[in-house]
């Protein structure tokens, strides 16, 4: 019989937990950011090697995530680590934000994108479709991979392998064809700027790589539904990181092989341009394909992780309680997956998801920075717990980590300080319902 977590069913392996990530990380980020990083860090050197250090970052990010995860193996993730280094709250305006905007918006911003990519290759002028057809496509497509995560996690995780497989294969096509047979030139390696410097690097390219890299911990958030998840996920962690920056720095290659730096600045679909460059125009089809497939993987991993952040919350009694009830047969969150369907539906409608997502990446960041810097709190204060796996290079790489977000933090601030303050604001629009739940819990108990 399955062993059960939660009422949670453990089906989850290595290779589910390692592709659950590579496919909510690979995502449109990397067929876009290039082109804007151009236009700030006209530098091939550099360009390459902020991708080796957003690598290095997350790899750091990893290890201490990892050994959070082993200590903690249960659904919610980072909500979980906060919880036990500094207390419900904490934990709970994670989850709060991330209910309300992070994971929705995300959830939105990915269905559309992947409807774009989707038009142009089934109808002959998706500009003469009805304005709402898009939205509603996007809407199918939320639903169907809703009802997929509602019914089984097994099923959803497999779906996930097959996409991001796919995804991981045609990149590996195309790239491989383009500097193999592709009309590129390695000079353009050579493409020097005397005022890009380290500095360059952290400022705002940093940011736009942040961004790609973004989501490297998700295979936390189900950490309960993991075979031997104490091995697992750690595991997921470190190999994933590793695998998408390789997969990064692969790709950036093949872009700059295919364009010399000014002409890669200011544009957006660089994985379209510089593919055509190398194969000619009737790549783009394929260029098509790959970039549906990887935000496919990407929508339908947020849509698996997400919900396990607010099953942990209900069922800490900081949530409402439904949300923490398990499907009696499919033993899937099965509420707390419906909830998240719904505002990212009602955001795909509104369309302004796009503004608040913006409003968040600041609070994401200390996030990441709280989680890391959990580490140091929980060795300090609890010594004694069991680690099944520690830290590798403890204190200096959690140490590296933390200094290298909050750096990238302060940037994002000083570049526009009122999404940051918006975004705080509406993170603590969470503490009057926090107070409330936790009330109520006391009276119940």
């Amino acid at each position: 019989m399955t062993e059960k977590s939660d009422g949670l069913r453990k089906t989850l392996s290595p290779l589910d937990a390692v592709m659950i990530v590579v496919g909510n990380v690979v995502g449109v980020g990397i067929f876009t950011t290039t082109g804007f990083m151009a236009a700030d860090l006209p530098d091939a050197r550099w360009i390459m090697l902020a991708w080796l250090f957003g690598g290095f970052l997350t790899l750091l990010g990893a290890l201490t995530y990892g050994e959070l995860g082993a200590m903690f193996p249960r659904a919610g993730g980072d909500y979980v680590y906060l919880r036990e280094a500094y207390g419900p709250w904490a934990g709970f305006l994670v989850g709060w934000i991330g209910f309300l905007i992070i994971n929705p918006a995300s959830i939105a911003a990915l269905a559309l994108g992947f409807t774009e990519y989707l038009l142009p290759v089934v109808v002959r002028d998706p500009a003469a479709l009805p304005p709402l057809a898009p939205k509603l496509i996007a809407i199918a497509a939320i639903l169907v991979l809703t009802f997929l995560n509602y019914a089984s996690v097994r099923w959803a995780s497999r779906a996930q392998n097959l996409v991001s497989g796919l995804n991981l294969f045609i990149i590996f096509c195309i790239v491989a064809a383009g500097l193999l047979w592709g009309a590129g030139d390695w000079a353009h390696f050579e493409c020097r700027s005397e005022d890009s410097s380290i500095f360059g690097i952290l400022g705002p390219p940093m940011v736009s790589v942040f961004f790609t890299y973004s989501g490297w911990f998700v295979s936390a958030y189900v950490a309960s539904e993991m075979k031997d998840p104490q091995k697992t996920l750690p595991f997921s962690l470190i190999v994933s990181s590793i695998i998408v920056t390789l997969v990064y720095v692969v790709i950036n290659v093949f872009y700059i092989y295919a364009l010399p730096i000014p002409e890669m600045k200011g544009i957006v679909d660089i994985g379209r341009r510089t593919s055509e460059a190398l194969l000619g125009s009737g790549v783009s089809v394929f260029v098509s394909v790959m970039i549906m497939f990887a935000v496919l993987g990407s929508l339908n991993s947020v849509i698996l992780t997400a919900p396990r952040i607010y099953f942990a919350m209900a069922r800490d009694g900081i949530f409402p309680k439904i949300f923490g009830t398990v499907h009696p047969e499919h033993q899937t969150p099965q509420w707390s997956i419906a909830a998240q369907a719904v505002i990212s539906c009602a955001l795909v409608l509104i369309g302004a998801f796009y503004q608040l997502l913006s409003y968040s990446v600041f609070f994401m960041l200390l996030t990441s920075v709280a989680t890391a810097a959990a580490v140091f709190v929980m060795r300090r204060r609890n010594p004694e717990l069991e680690r099944p796996y520690k830290v590798w290079g403890y204190p200096s790489t959690t140490l590296v980590f933390v200094v290298s977000y909050i750096w990238i933090a302060i940037r994002i601030f000083l570049y526009n300080p009122l999404n940051a303050i918006i975004g705080i604001c509406i993170t603590l629009t969470g503490v009057p319902f926090y107070l409330y739940w936790r009330k109520r819990r006391a009276v119940e108990a």
